[in-house]
């Protein structure tokens, strides 16, 4: 018996000394545990941050995309294709502003390589806005700027030259425009040719007088240039293809529709002689419907800047009382604008009417002045109110009216 009870005991102490190792091992086992969970607990907790750090990053950035003013839309040629915006040239103000700080260094210090650089990038924005200038028919502007450039940056043609032969598309057109014109540098035709069908592949200048170079040697060549630099927003380019879808310039057939398709672009840079063209479209009822109202305001837009044929149309328009009130006084003032101009059918058109009377006005020797110039202008209309007025007839039902008489523009090609 005692020795079952000390059996007993034996494992009964036994049990005992295990059990704190077992708890022990037990503990270990959950801590391990909840060490695991807390980790995963911690990763997930990362992760989720994680994520919530992305979304606002990018929520915060399309705000900021959303604040951003919009860029403006490329203009949809009637064509169907879209007609990429042209580069805009510096100000010339900020120019004049950049000349004269670099000017003040180089004349303290002569070999400033880093001043003779800005005179040079300043001298080629100059010529961008030289070239902008022609493209809308701006004779005046173009003037002024190519005597500022030979005035204030003659010395940069060296530099320029540089410029074009690392690769800079500007510096190159500019480098076609100085070769071309013999300005700052020996004129050379061929080599500015080859700077300008450089400079094509990105600047519609430049693709303009592409075009011009490949003209005569290859015309496809040609057009195919004109036509880009027309879609790129050449005004003057976009005036030519418009002429050209009228059977100008080698055109196969007459499209009137693409005729106002370009030349709606050309007007709406403000050059002159696409306003004329488009306006006796609109006249007409050439290419869409007749728009009077529109083209009477496109005509007297012209004829402010000049364009002889716009006001010897406008003339026409105050004579024949079309969309406006009949006013010969008027009539008389626009056609005299024109005659003074050197326009034929304007010469004939001011002569008639102070032949015939302007009122109860009547100048002879007058009327015989513009009309003997319209004649050396090779208007034969013109010889029969000089006969008549050799006659001195006192009174005129057989004098020649203006109907039919220079109510379109002369197609001609325009000189830019």
């Amino acid at each position: 018996m005692k020795s079952a009870w000390k059996a007993i005991c034996i494992l009964l102490m036994f049990w005992l000394a295990l059990a704190p190792m077992h708890a022990l091992g037990q503990a270990k086992s959950t801590s391990q545990a909840s060490a695991k969970a807390k980790a995963a607990a911690l990763a997930k907790a990362k992760a989720q941050a994680k994520i919530k750090a992305k979304a606002k990053a990018k929520a915060k950035a399309q705000a900021k995309i959303k604040a951003k003013p919009k860029a403006k839309a490329t203009i949809p040629s009637s064509r169907g294709t879209a007609m990429a915006p042209s580069r805009s040239p510096a100000d010339e103000n900020s120019l004049d502003a950049e000349v004269a700080a670099a000017r003040r260094i180089v004349t303290g210090n002569p070999g400033d390589v880093a001043a003779r650089d800005r005179l040079a990038r300043a001298a080629v924005s100059l010529i961008d806005l030289l070239l902008q200038a022609e493209a809308v028919g701006d004779r005046e502007k173009a003037q002024h700027l190519a005597q500022k450039l030979e005035k204030d940056l003659h010395d940069t043609g060296g530099q320029i030259g540089k410029m074009a032969q690392n690769g800079d598309l500007k510096a190159r057109q500019a480098m076609g425009f100085l070769l071309g014109r013999g300005v700052l540098l020996k004129k050379d035709a061929d080599k500015s040719c080859v700077e300008f069908l450089a400079a094509a592949e990105e600047l519609a200048p430049a693709g303009w007088h592409a075009a011009q170079c490949l003209m005569e040697a290859s015309p496809e060549k040609a057009w195919v240039q004109m036509e880009r630099a027309a879609q790129r927003g050449h005004a003057a380019a976009q005036e030519w293809m418009g002429r050209r879808c009228l059977g100008e310039f080698g055109g196969k057939e007459k499209d009137y529709a693409c005729a106002r398709g370009y030349l709606i672009e050309s007007a709406s840079f403000g050059r002159s002689r696409a306003q004329t063209l488009l306006a006796y479209l609109l006249m007409s009822g050439q290419g869409g419907p007749v728009d009077v109202s529109r083209a009477i305001r496109l005509y007297k837009v012209a004829a402010a800047q000049g364009d002889a044929d716009a006001q010897n149309n406008l003339g026409e328009i105050y004579e024949m009382g079309r969309g406006v009130p009949r006013n010969l006084n008027e009539a008389m003032r626009w056609y005299e604008l024109a005659a003074q101009k050197g326009l034929g059918s304007a010469q004939f058109n001011a002569g008639r009417l102070w032949a015939i009377g302007v009122g109860e006005k009547k100048d002879p020797a007058r009327a015989r002045a513009f009309l003997v110039q319209a004649e050396g202008n090779g208007v034969a209309q013109a010889r029969q109110v000089l006969d008549w007025l050799d006659r001195q007839t006192p009174q005129a039902p057989d004098a020649p009216s203006a109907q039919g008489a220079a109510t379109a523009p002369e197609l001609d090609a325009p000189k830019n």
